[in-house]
């Protein structure tokens, strides 16, 4: 599917069909066939992560996901600023 395709896709839909969430955690699990990515919620409100959604997707399209992850990373950086290189979930000391 081209990108344009996928674009006039993802414009068709109604805003107000799609769910819509936050998150601040996530959690993956793989195998050779598919990724599961569990987004979940941390607070201080509650212990641990409370899990929010699940997205499966193939091994393929996780690769090129972590493509287009990076690559709005880096306009974002461009654009507002640099990033810290904080490890998420290693406590600061």
């Amino acid at each position: 599917m081209t990108k344009k395709k996928i674009e006039n896709e993802f414009m068709a839909s109604e805003p107000s069909q799609l769910a819509e969430i936050y998150t601040n955690a996530s959690l993956i699990h793989y195998n050779h066939y598919e990724f599961e990515v569990t987004f979940g919620l941390g607070s201080s409100n509650y212990e641990g992560v409370k899990p929010v959604v699940n997205v499966r997707m193939s091994p393929q399209f996780a690769k090129e996901f972590a493509r287009i992850i990076t690559e709005n990373v880096r306009l974002y950086e461009q654009n507002v600023g640099k990033l810290p290189e904080d490890e998420v979930g290693k406590k600061k000391q």
